[in-house]
């Protein structure tokens, strides 16, 4: 049963999807480390097969190496637990490290890569709205929790899950804004999928153009094109900036949209004003690394034949939010609305701070390099977790899917699948409450590491006194 611990933890992820299977995996997990002295290879195997499965889309289009590569850093960061579990067969301390290890992966190296944390398999788990609370690694922990259960039937931790379960839920009030952003969002597909997407830019452009004529009825307030939509810079050719003015003198619709900026080069998101006139730009901050830039180029040259395809892209170095106008109960209103672009939402900070500075969250994305695969729909399920993180309502859009349209409570509504073209259109309210996870801010992960330190030494202190009591009894 213990070598079967990590395929059920890739079945709580796309496209599986079935939380449950996650706190069953990593009780499979605890538990063996408790009966045996291979701890420091179990756990490699363990975190090294969970995230070569979860992460099967990342070879899709550059071949095994990367994809084995990438699972392999990620299996690392599952040796400290390994190397504990020599030491402590405590259960609560073994899961005071993997959290500990989740907030390190977030961050090291290359800025971190948190795709496979516990909290982003949960979506659907009755214990989601935990994360507006204490962010994703209290989501984690109460996950982590429900495993120690399975273990050991505590009637505490128990009562403390069904806490964690009932609180958060009544702590999320249904929020009502008169103010509505209407929007009409454009996935208008490529000629082409895999690394080659971005080949023929302008076939990409011309896609999302006839798209956005096809379905602008010009009633919205905004027009939102993905990432990558715009692959040429708007502002060296004339050409399709006078395409892009044009679209806008037609519709009467401000457009926001990706575009690579050839200084640079830059991902940015620009939103071009109703009167054809540039408005604000907003430049990817939290780049891709092997994707908008190569660390450590020549011995990635020696795994992949594909790296000598990526310029090195430059980095924003600040937050920028749009002002968008709508036709509001009292005239015409400026709202805040923020971009995200793409693996940008994997980064606690950099969302939080988007959701407070805005009342509108909107994500552009590009899954084209790895259509057909799990990879969107492993991203929009983080995507309905941050809504609901931050009592915000997200519109995300892709160039080729999946795109939704997610309300506060991470709920999807309108939708379009992998490999459709068409639009989403529709409102979303414009708000401004923000919840506790905001108001922590970077000290939620702190306040959860505490929290289970405490709970550990907790649970030790009790064990060696039952223990002590067991032998003056004997």
């Amino acid at each position: 049963m213990h070598l079967l611990a990590p395929f059920f933890v890739a079945g709580a992820f796309e496209p599986l999807a079935q939380w449950y299977l996650a706190p069953i995996g990593y009780a499979i997990y605890l538990s063996y480390l408790q009966r045996q002295r291979r701890t420091i290879f179990y756990s490699l195997y363990f975190a090294f097969s969970a995230n070569l499965i979860i992460l099967v889309w990342s070879g899709a289009f550059v071949g095994a190496l990367p994809w084995i590569a990438l699972s392999l850093l990620q299996a690392l960061y599952f040796l400290p637990i390994g190397v504990l579990a020599r030491y402590t067969t405590r259960t609560p301390i073994l899961i005071t490290a993997i959290l500990a290890m989740e907030e390190v992966k977030a961050r090291f190296p290359f800025g971190g890569f948190s795709w496979t944390r516990v909290a982003f398999s949960q979506i659907d788990s009755p214990l989601a709205p935990v994360i507006s609370i204490g962010g994703a690694l209290a989501l984690s922990f109460a996950t982590l929790l429900l495993s120690y259960l399975f273990i050991y039937r505590k009637t505490t931790t128990a009562l403390v899950l069904l806490f964690l379960a009932i609180v958060p839920s009544l702590l999320l009030p249904t929020y009502s804004s008169t103010d509505k952003l209407t929007f009409n969002a454009v996935q208008g597909g490529t000629p082409s999928k895999g690394l080659d997407f971005n080949s023929r830019a302008m076939g990409v452009f011309n896609m999302h153009l006839e798209e956005s004529y096809r379905s602008t009825t010009g009633r919205e307030d905004l027009l939102i094109w993905p990432e990558n939509a715009i692959d040429i810079d708007p502002f060296d050719n004339l050409q399709l900036r006078a395409k892009i003015s044009q679209l806008i003198d037609t519709t009467g619709v401000p457009l926001l949209a990706g575009a690579v900026l050839a200084k640079g080069p830059i991902n940015a998101a620009i939103l071009f004003r109703e009167d054809g006139k540039l408005g604000s730009m907003y430049f990817k901050r939290y780049l891709t690394p092997f994707g908008e830039y190569i660390p450590l180029r020549k011995i990635a040259e020696k795994l992949s034949p594909h790296t000598d395809r990526v310029n090195d892209f430059e980095p924003g170095q600040a937050i920028k939010v749009h002002t968008v106008e709508i036709d509001g109960m009292a005239g015409k209103r400026s709202v805040k609305v923020s971009s995200i672009i793409c693996f940008e939402i994997l980064n606690d900070g950099i969302v939080r701070e988007s959701a407070q500075l805005s009342g509108v969250m909107v994500v552009l994305t590009n899954s084209a390099t790895f259509a057909g695969t799990a990879e969107g729909d492993q991203q929009l399920a983080i995507t309905r977790l941050r809504a609901l993180e931050h009592n915000r309502a997200v519109i995300s859009i892709s160039t080729t899917g999946p795109s939704a349209i997610i309300d506060e409570r991470g709920v999807v509504g309108a939708s379009l699948a992998d490999g459709d073209i068409g639009s989403i259109s529709g409102q979303v309210p414009v708000l401004k409450e923000r919840t506790i996870a905001d108001l922590l801010g970077g000290w939620a992960p702190i306040a959860t590491i505490l929290l289970a330190v405490v709970w550990s030494a907790f649970t030790s202190r009790r064990v060696l006194f039952e223990q002590g009591k067991s032998e003056k009894e004997g």
